[in-house]
């Protein structure tokens, strides 16, 4: 590569997030020298260095790259925020974790996580589909026997859904044996799961991309 030595000194000062900023922006800088332009940023979700770039304008005020975002991170973003959701209801007297069945205990966090990355993974390419998915997965965790829930789970006989695949079948469903959490904690946490299906943030996840690749070679470095 043009310019480039096997060894070499400090040419940085200033923190380790300038410092990121600073290197993408040289990155970009000479990619058209190289005959190719970067037109998508992969955000693990600190939107500094997009903002930066944009504000650049490297590749003249027209053209604005796009960012998208990595679905591990996202899906870490749900699990982060009903776990902040049950501290500050908690200091507030309002009860939503524990150990009882219906709470919000760590094990139901990891699968409601779990569940929305299902649900975007499964629906690469098209944004209402993963905003069905994502409430579905919600809704179908509150359902019980008297209430069933399962108005926006998939059909079929060979749905991921328990209640819809025995419809499907002409059987009778089951039991809502395994209901993670209780339909009263369902207000408190929907702005979380309105945030997080958002067109916005859905439309940065189209492709599904993740950051396993930089971070395997992050951590070898």
């Amino acid at each position: 590569m043009c310019g480039h030595i096997s060894s070499c000194g400090i040419n940085h000062v200033g923190s380790s997030c300038a410092m990121e900023q600073e290197a993408v922006l040289k990155l970009l800088q000479r990619s058209e020298d190289n005959g190719f332009r970067y037109m998508t940023l992969l955000s693990d979700g600190d939107a500094k260095t997009y903002q930066y770039l944009n504000t650049k304008e490297v590749y003249g005020p027209e053209i604005k790259i796009k960012k998208e975002e990595c679905i591990n991170h996202v899906s870490k973003r749900l699990g982060t925020s009903l776990r902040k959701a049950v501290k500050e209801w908690r200091a507030r007297g309002v009860s939503l974790g524990g150990k009882s069945r219906g709470s919000l205990k760590e094990e139901t966090i990891k699968k409601l996580s779990c569940y929305y990355q299902n649900a975007i993974r499964s629906n690469k390419g098209n944004v209402e589909a993963m905003k069905t998915a994502i409430y579905a997965t919600l809704f179908h965790s509150i359902s019980t026997d008297q209430k069933p829930q399962h108005f926006k789970c998939p059909t079929g006989k060979n749905s991921w859904c328990f209640f819809q695949a025995a419809l499907a079948r002409g059987e009778v469903p089951g039991p809502h044996v395994k209901t993670p959490f209780k339909e009263t904690h369902l207000a408190k946490i929907m702005p979380i799961y309105q945030r997080l299906a958002s067109n916005e943030l859905l439309q940065s996840c189209l492709r599904c991309v993740t950051q396993n690749a930089n971070e395997s070679l992050h951590s070898i470095i």
